[in-house]
């Protein structure tokens, strides 16, 4: 039996990295899965790529900005599963890098909807199946940047702080007892198309942050999806029922020194 057998869990950003990891790794669990990501074609196409049993999943295609879909896909989960047990908010996208001169104030705001906004959105809507049945976890994705200034990065770095902080806010508030838990992940760099996109961006740009770039830590490479899924399963599963209002930094030491 899977650390996860009979948990019914929503996963954001499921069509692509980490999210995509998450999903495969909670079906291995005994999860099963509420595929949440923009696309519908694109969540079809992961959940084949995964080879997702039959009945271990639905697709929810929602723009986590949009409250409506939002809130459709939580009725999608409730509708085929019955209830909502588990929330990984793991969709979110990333800036440019530029200068806070050159930042447009449209781009700041579209960051915080996605990463933060989009992340509290689906919590607003599954808190009160949670609480309803006294039993629920949330598990969202924040980022090394929360604590560690890199420059050009301020879009970012806020939206993950923001999220960072709301995670111990309701963590606290709705914690007693141990019912509800809310905790956080902060992956580093990870071997995944935002991540390759974001290396891009950087390298095209006419300041040199090239030494940030490259500085993957003591671990001396990426981490893969596959080890920032380990960590979300960990902290759904009843292993980590003590776990609260934390956040777990995988980044094989990228950080350390720097926040």
């Amino acid at each position: 039996m899977g650390k996860l057998e009979g948990k019914f869990a929503i996963v954001t950003g499921a069509a692509s990295g980490i999210g995509k990891a998450t999903t495969k790794r909670f079906v291995d669990e005994g999860a099963k899965v509420c595929m949440v990501d923009l696309k519908q074609e694109a969540l079809e196409a992961s959940a084949a790529d995964l080879g997702l049993p039959e009945g271990s999943y639905v697709i929810a295609p929602a723009d986590v900005t949009n409250e409506e879909q939002v809130k459709a896909a939580v009725d999608t989960c409730v509708e085929a599963f019955g209830t909502v047990n588990v929330l990984c908010n793991i969709a979110g996208i990333s800036d440019e890098g530029q200068a806070v001169a050159e930042y447009p104030v449209s781009e700041f705001r579209r960051i915080l909807e996605v990463n933060t906004i989009g992340s509290f959105c689906f919590i607003h809507y599954v808190m009160p199946i949670m609480q309803a049945q006294g039993d629920g976890v949330i598990v969202n994705t924040s980022s090394g940047d929360a604590t560690a200034a890199y420059t050009y990065e301020v879009g970012y770095s806020a939206s993950k702080a923001a999220v960072k902080q709301m995670t111990r806010n309701i963590a606290n508030e709705c914690g007693e007892g141990g019912k509800i838990r809310c905790c956080s992940v902060s992956p580093g760099w990870v071997a995944t198309p935002m991540a390759t996109q974001s290396i891009a961006d950087f390298s095209g740009q006419d300041f040199d942050n090239a030494s940030e770039v490259g500085d993957l830590g003591p671990l001396g490479r990426m981490v893969e999806p596959s080890e920032v899924a380990a960590i979300f399963a960990f902290l759904a599963s009843d292993e980590g029922k003590v776990l609260n209002g934390i956040d777990v930094i995988v980044d094989g030491g990228k950080t350390l020194g720097k926040a």
